[in-house]
C-alpha cells in the first residue's frame, strides 16, 4: 500500500509513510531524539520533469513546426536553472536532470549493439508515463557513444561531483523484450557486462557517482510469483559485475515497493550505498547494522504535494532510530519527473533545508 502526503486541519498532519503524528508529539529540539543522529547529505537523480517552455517546444517539434536547435537550446537553459537550483540549495553532487532523455533506458538502448527501440510502448509501472520496450535481437554489445549523451558535463560546475542515473541490470532485463538469450542468468551477465563498459567510459569523462535503479527487484505486479531465491541471486551477480574494479561511487536504489524481505542482501552488494522507497517500505520493522549509506526515499515522486523541510527531518530522525554505523542519505524515492516542474523544484529544495535543519539543531 502506498500513503501520499495528506495535510490536515488543525495541527495534525499524516506522514507520507503512514504514521498519524501531532505536531507537538515531541519537540524537534529534544536532544534524546536527536542523539547519534546522522548529518545527511541530499541529493538528485533520475529524469527531472521538464519546464512548461520545453515540453511546449518539444510538443511544437513533434509536429514539425519547431527547429532541433531551438529545442536543445531550451533543454540547456532547463539543466542550467536545475544547476543554479543545486548550487544554492548546496547541494554536493550534482544531477544534470536528463531533460533531453526520451525515457529512463532509451540512452542505454541507444549505446548498444543487439538491441533497438522497437515499436511498442510500455506503462512504466503504475505512473502515467510510458518508455519504449527495448528489443534483444542479437548478442549485446556496446559501441561508441558520446557521453553527452548521458550527462551534460559541459554544463554542471567541476568543481562539484556528476552523478548519472542508470537502470540496473535486472531491471532493464525485465523490462525488456528478449528474442536472443536462451537464459535470464545469461541475459543478465550481458546486461551487467554492457553496463559496466559503458560506466567505465562515463567514468572516464567524469563521472564520479552512478545510481543503479532497480525498481523491479521490488516492484512485480506483473510477475505472478514473488522474486525466488535463485532469481535474486542472478540478479545481485549482475550488479556486482556491473561495478566489478570500477573507482567510482555506486548506490543501488530500489522504489516502488517493499524492499523490507531483500535489504540483507543488498546490503552486502560492494556499493557505497543502498536506497529504499520509505512510502513503501515500513522501517518500524527494521533494524539496520551496516557501514554503508543509505538513500532515504522520503519525498513521493509521485505526489504533487511538496513537502515540509521540518517534517522530512523529523522522519528522519526517527529512521536513523533504526539504524546502526551507518549514515543517511535524502533523495527522492524515484524520478521527480512524475510531478510538475514548479513542485519538483520545490521538494528538491524541501530535502536541502532538512539536512540544514539537522546541522542546525545538532
Amino acid at each position: 500500500m502506498r500513503y501520499s502526503l495528506r495535510n490536515r486541519i488543525l495541527n495534525e498532519y499524516v506522514i507520507p509513510i503512514g504514521i498519524l503524528v501531532q505536531q507537538n508529539l515531541y519537540n524537534w529540539n529534544n536532544r534524546e531524539l536527536r542523539e547519534e543522529v546522522m548529518s545527511p547529505k541530499a541529493q538528485l537523480g533520475g529524469i527531472y520533469p521538464r519546464s512548461e517552455q520545453l515540453i511546449e517546444l518539444t510538443r511544437s517539434y513533434d509536429r514539425a513546426k519547431t527547429d532541433l536547435d531551438t529545442v536543445k537550446k531550451q533543454i540547456d537553459q532547463d539543466t542550467l536553472e536545475l544547476v543554479k537550483l543545486q548550487e544554492d540549495s548546496g547541494f554536493e553532487t550534482f544531477s544534470d536532470g536528463a531533460f533531453a532523455w526520451q525515457d529512463q533506458l532509451r540512452p542505454v538502448v541507444e549505446s548498444l549493439d543487439g538491441v533497438t527501440t522497437g515499436t511498442r510502448y510500455d506503462r512504466w509501472f503504475d505512473t502515467n508515463t510510458f518508455y519504449k520496450k527495448p528489443t534483444i535481437a542479437g548478442k549485446i554489445g556496446v559501441h561508441a557513444f558520446d557521453p553527452k549523451n548521458f550527462i551534460r558535463a559541459d554544463l554542471l560546475p567541476r568543481t562539484k561531483g556528476w552523478k548519472v542515473t542508470l537502470p540496473g541490470p535486472y531491471t532493464f532485463s525485465e523490462l525488456s523484450e528478449n528474442l536472443h538469450y536462451t537464459s535470464q542468468s545469461e541475459l543478465l551477465s550481458e546486461v551487467a557486462a554492457a553496463e559496466h563498459e559503458i560506466i567505465k567510459r562515463l567514468r572516464d569523462a567524469g563521472v564520479s557517482r552512478f545510481q543503479l535503479s532497480e525498481p523491479c527487484l521490488v516492484y512485480r505486479p506483473y510477475r505472478e510469483q514473488a522474486l525466488g531465491r535463485n532469481e535474486l541471486d542472478n540478479a545481485l551477480a549482475a550488479l556486482r559485475k556491473t561495478v566489478d574494479g570500477i573507482q567510482a561511487k555506486f548506490s543501488v536504489h530500489t522504489y516502488f515497493g517493499d524492499a523490507t524481505t531483500i535489504l540483507p542482501d543488498l546490503l552486502k552488494l560492494p556499493v557505497d550505498t543502498i536506497g529504499i522507497d520509505l512510502f513503501e517500505t515500513d522501517y518500524s520493522k527494521l533494524r539496520i547494522e551496516t557501514t554503508k549509506k543509505l538513500a532515504l526515499g522520503i519525498i513521493d515522486g509521485r505526489e504533487s504535494n511538496a513537502e515540509n523541510p521540518e517534517w522530512i527531518a523529523e522522519t528522519t530522525t526517527r529512521v536513523s532510530k533504526h539504524i546502526v554505523g551507518g549514515d543517511v542519505v535524502l533523495v527522492p524515492n524515484s524520478d521527480l519527473k512524475f510531478v510538475p516542474r514548479r513542485v519538483a523544484d520545490l521538494k528538491a529544495r524541501a530535502l536541502a533545508d532538512a539536512t540544514r535543519l539537522f546541522e542546525e539543531a545538532l
